[in-house]
């Protein structure tokens, strides 16, 4: 009988973790807020392509592939059955991005599966992926990027060739022309090359910084598109959420303190989980006399990964010569957090700091690399290591399992948003005179109302809500 190989035993995990959590998204109703409207505007579209012209030169953004998307989709429905398709699409995106995750560790040794597992636990349960899951807007296009930038990654860590730099480019095209962040796969491939990964060639890395300053360009040149507001959006300011007349009357002769906040705030969050959505949610539950193990499990478990890799990079740095798999995740990690803050500068979101958590977790699989490898000289150091390093996975398994609560409780609040939805449209005379609009609202209506999900409100206990914040 032929024995489990580290490699069989990483997929496999990364197999179970990624069909539960697509059987998640699958239990979920399309949701009505950042969803409806879009569909409603795919619906008024004559084609993918039409969709893709025509949203050239919005003001702020410059999305259309994002936009064409959720057209092509919306026709793929024919006319019934935009659920299936839609969260269909987003489950196949979440499989795609654990896969993909796992893929690009490269395990070789039960060591390597240990800390991968770990780092799946960090993948899922940080709370930056969260957004990934939990909202499809109606295409999860932070999830794409998430799956664009790692198959730049892979792409980096193959053996190279002119179709690999081909692929590399339309990655990075397709980011680019989805969201703003997608010029993080540059990123990847860039800081993947600098730490020794170069199945994407210079000639291919030259192309992509070719396409990156065409799109730079066309946004900011050729259409004028700006960058979002200082007063666009609510945003999370030290212990709050500051409304747009509120920021605009603190910041709106000082923005680069406001952006200077964020981006600080987001490497923060990333590192420590605090703050998150710029709010010091830890802070503000001790000042309320409110502090729960929802609120100290996850900053403890990230405080201590990060100490972690702090110390794996600094090991790193101590041997003096090139890097191996270990010091290349953790510089990737550095890169990544670094570049994906910058971009957060207008405003601070757990979901746009989707990216910079993936590969954090990357860092982790360094971090817990290296820790697995230690050997402390002292009997009870050694004793002590492998105690710590158990409840600090525990930690993060604790948090995974949060996710999926979180997600059954997100849910029932769709399904009740499309019970509530004719009465509060009709009440506050939103609801559209357009019998397609009406046909199509009421089509997406019956699709949640009738679709069977566990209600989390009914007889739960009290531990839950301890445990895990929705």
């Amino acid at each position: 009988m032929p024995q489990l190989s580290p490699r069989a035993a990483a997929y496999g995990l990364a197999c179970l973790v990624a069909a539960a959590l697509a059987g998640d998204v699958l239990w979920m109703p399309v949701q009505v807020t950042d969803s409806l409207g879009e569909i409603l505007d795919a619906q008024q579209s004559a084609s993918a392509w039409t969709a893709f012209t025509g949203s050239f030169g919005t003001e702020g953004y410059l999305r259309p592939l994002r936009i064409a998307q959720i057209k092509a989709l919306f026709d793929a429905a024919q006319g019934e059955h935009y659920w299936l398709v839609y969260r269909g699409f987003h489950a196949l995106l979440v499989i795609a991005a654990t896969l993909l995750f796992v893929r690009a560790i490269r395990v070789t040794a039960w060591a390597d599966a240990a800390a991968a597992a770990f780092a799946l636990a960090v993948f899922t349960g940080l709370h930056t992926f969260r957004g990934n899951v939990q909202e499809a807007f109606p295409i999860n296009h932070f999830l794409e990027i998430v799956v664009c930038c790692l198959l730049a990654l892979n792409l980096a860590r193959s053996r190279g060739g002119w179709w690999i730099d081909a692929a590399a480019v339309c990655v990075l095209v397709a980011a680019v022309l989805t969201l703003e962040s997608g010029v993080l796969v540059w990123v990847v491939a860039a800081a993947a090359w600098m730490a020794g990964w170069r199945g994407v060639s210079a000639r291919g890395l030259a192309l992509m910084t070719a396409c990156l300053c065409a799109y730079l360009y066309v946004r900011f040149g050729y259409l004028s598109t700006g960058v979002p507001a200082l007063a666009e959006r609510s945003s999370g300011y030290l212990l709050s959420i500051l409304d747009p007349p509120e920021l605009e009357r603190r910041f709106g002769q000082r923005p680069f303190l406001f952006y200077g906040y964020n981006v600080g705030a987001s490497v923060m969050s990333v590192l420590f989980s605090e703050p998150q959505a710029g709010v010091f949610a830890a802070i503000r539950a001790w000042v309320d006399d409110r502090v729960m193990p929802r609120v100290i499990i996850p900053v403890v478990s990230s405080l201590a990964t990060t100490v972690m890799i702090v110390w794996a990079g600094s090991k790193q740095m101590r041997r003096g010569h090139s890097l191996d798999d270990t010091g290349r995740f953790i510089v990737l990690g550095a890169a990544v957090i670094a570049a994906n803050a910058i971009l957060s500068f207008a405003y601070t979101k757990d979901e746009v700091m989707s990216t910079a958590g993936v590969f954090y977790a990357f860092a982790a699989f360094g971090g817990m690399r290296a820790a697995l490898a230690a050997a402390p000289a002292r009997r009870i150091a050694a004793a002590a290591l492998p105690v710590l390093l158990c409840l600090l996975a525990c930690g993060w398994a604790i948090r995974t399992a949060g996710l999926h609560y979180v997600l059954r409780s997100q849910a029932i609040k769709h399904q009740v948003d499309w019970v509530e939805l004719p009465g509060r449209w009709q009440r506050s005379g939103q609801w559209p005179h357009d019998a397609a609009h009406v046909d199509l609202i009421l089509q997406l209506r019956r699709e949640a109302v009738y679709l069977a999900i566990p209600n989390t409100r009914i007889d739960q206990p009290e531990w839950p809500a301890r445990l895990w914040s929705e």
